[in-house]
């Protein structure tokens, strides 16, 4: 599947911080994964599978971010629907945005997205995020 935090010989390790939603839970090619336990809620730092999409959900269902890896399997774009104060000026209001990632895996932020802001990522990615309403 994945796997956070340091990496081995071949860029891996296992984990068992995530599991599926339910074992057939996708949206069209991106599994869906939950954290085990409240202290794990963020997506993987790496993926076995090259090209892999995975979804986090919040509590209540509702989308929370997508994170898309690359052909070695480090992630290459996030996709966000949280508060982001960077962005609002506060910590209270949601919004879709991206963010990329360095060769360090440190995220940059890359700002909104929508239909007429940053639209090539958001019709590249649209139909998972409309399953979502967004």
């Amino acid at each position: 599947m994945s796997s956070r935090g340091s990496k081995a010989k071949n860029g891996h390790v296992t984990t068992n911080e995530y599991q599926l939603k339910t074992q057939d839970r996708y949206v069209y090619d991106a599994k869906v994964l939950i954290g085990k336990s409240s202290k794990h809620h963020g997506l993987p730092d790496f993926s076995h599978t090259p090209n892999r999409k995975y979804i986090k959900e919040n509590p209540d269902g509702s989308f929370r971010e997508m994170r898309i890896y690359g052909d070695n399997g480090e992630p290459i774009l996030e996709i966000g629907y949280h508060p982001e104060q960077t962005l609002t000026g506060n910590r209270h209001d949601y919004i879709l945005h991206y963010h990329t990632f360095k060769a360090n895996l440190e995220r940059v932020m890359g700002g909104r997205i929508s239909e007429t802001e940053n639209a090539e990522i958001y019709n590249k990615y649209k139909k998972y995020l409309k399953e979502y309403g967004l």
